[in-house]
């Protein structure tokens, strides 16, 4: 990646990456009014589905035909859509989109950690170690005092919702087994095999609450499924091509911070002073492990995935 400072247009283009990723939290909060968590996910999926196979189509990116790769997508599936769609949904019951976005952030070092552990592939230097301590202490900073209770309804819905975070990362460390698969198709897959897995569960779970929406509400889902579905994934592969994965990640450190002040300003949430603090430990962890990332190149496989890591 080259390290010339990015243009005004790139500059741009990172903003609207961010507050893609934003909207897609700010927007299920709203959703998650009207919608049971589980149809919520599925109808993200499956709105998301045509857009992705006309890009598929028109840019000639059809599916691998290897049993492995098809594997290694629906396992990608399962990490980067599946259970964050559910877990932020069923999160977003009970804690503010705000707190949602703080614990989203979480990504890089969770990713990070599991790659070490897992597949050893790139050292664990004092810098990266010292960024994941300080994430987590941020992580305890946000939940902590919904823990000193006990286990109640904020702690629960504060522990669903950083299992999608965990999810997602576990799934690019097993995508960087499978480097080769173009992205676009990646994504494609993906949704298509969520769509499969989350309308069906939905359906008999759930039943079928879509047929009893109003039309706000259906025009809410659309606005989800363009704004906060396909354009963070279109805008994040975007940025990716352009100024590289490492830069890219900037895109989320600034999401959280633009969830927090959309909550604040559109929902009425006021997070509390451990939430904040949080937010700034959770950011500077990561800054310091995108810092010891840009030393290493071969961790920048996060290029390969055009579905983005926010809540996504």
């Amino acid at each position: 990646m080259s390290s010339r400072a990015i243009t005004w247009q790139q500059a741009l283009l990172l903003v609207a990456t961010s507050v893609s990723f934003a909207s897609s939290v700010v927007l299920n909060k709203l959703l998650i009014v009207v919608l049971p968590p589980i149809t919520l996910a599925g109808a993200r999926a499956l709105l998301a589905v045509p857009f992705c196979l006309l890009a598929m189509r028109l840019m000639a990116r059809p599916l691998p035909k290897a049993s492995a790769d098809r594997v290694a997508i629906a396992l990608a599936s399962l990490g980067i859509i599946v259970v964050p769609y559910v877990a932020v949904a069923i999160g977003q019951q009970t804690i503010a989109s705000g707190v949602s976005g703080i614990l989203y952030s979480v990504t890089p070092l969770v990713t990070l950690l599991l790659g070490w552990l897992f597949l050893r592939d790139e050292p664990l230097r004092w810098d990266r170690l010292l960024g994941i301590l300080i994430g987590m202490a941020g992580v305890v900073a946000v939940i902590g005092p919904s823990m000193l209770g006990g286990l109640g309804e904020h702690a629960v819905a504060e522990l669903i919702t950083l299992c999608g975070p965990t999810a997602y990362a576990a799934a690019m460390v097993v995508m960087r087994r499978a480097r080769h698969i173009d992205p676009v198709a990646l994504t494609g897959g993906a949704f298509v095999f969520a769509a499969i897995i989350l309308v069906p569960l939905a359906w008999w779970v759930e039943g079928a609450p879509l047929g009893q929406l109003d039309l706000p509400s259906v025009a809410l889902l659309t606005a989800m499924a363009v704004f906060g579905t396909i354009a963070p994934a279109v805008l994040n592969y975007m940025l990716v091509q352009q100024v590289g994965a490492t830069r890219a990640a900037i895109a989320m450190f600034l999401m959280p911070v633009i969830v927090v002040l959309a909550g604040w300003l559109f929902l009425d949430e006021r997070l509390g002073l451990n939430a904040l603090a949080g937010l700034a430990l959770i950011l500077a962890g990561s800054v310091l492990v995108t810092v010891g990332v840009r030393a290493t190149p071969r961790v920048e496989s996060g290029s390969r995935v055009a579905v983005s890591g926010g809540e996504r």
